[in-house]
This record gives C-alpha cells, sequence and structure tokens, in this order.
C-alpha cells in the first residue's frame, strides 16, 4: 500500500472530513472511494461515487463482524 501526503486547503480538508464522517467512513477511505470512482471511466457520474461509498462502507461492516448494534427491524425499514 502506498501513503500519499496531499496539501490542501484548509476549508476543502474540513468539507473532505463532514463528508466522511457523513458516510461513516475514515478520512482514508472517504478519500480512496473518491478517488477510485474518478478513475473508472465515466468515473464523474454520481453512481459510481455511490457505488465506491457503499463498497466501502460494506468492507468496514464486514471486517468489523458484522454487527448489528443500531440497526433496524425489516418492519422499521418498510414502516409495517
Amino acid at each position: 500500500m502506498t501513503v500519499l501526503t496531499v496539501n490542501m486547503d484548509d476549508a476543502l480538508a474540513g468539507e473532505v472530513e463532514e463528508q466522511a464522517k457523513r458516510h461513516g467512513l475514515p478520512v482514508p477511505d472517504y478519500v480512496t472511494a473518491v478517488l477510485r470512482a474518478a478513475q473508472t471511466p465515466g468515473g464523474r457520474d454520481r453512481e459510481v461515487l455511490a457505488l465506491e461509498l457503499a463498497r466501502g462502507s460494506y468492507e468496514q461492516w464486514n471486517t468489523a463482524g458484522r454487527p448489528e448494534t443500531d440497526a433496524m427491524t425489516m418492519d422499521e425499514v418498510f414502516g409495517r
């Protein structure tokens, strides 16, 4: 694995941290997902980014042993 160090505007760094938190990902995982989506042919497409973010969240959840803490039941999901 390669470690990259970048310099960026403080405001942009803050936005990146906010978005990572919003998606429930550590900043490095969020940045990796965004960069992977950007490198995918047609990668600026929102669907590609959404899939990359979902994949990152899934991998994090899977690595954590698939916890169900604070999970919703199917009845809650479908409003039954």
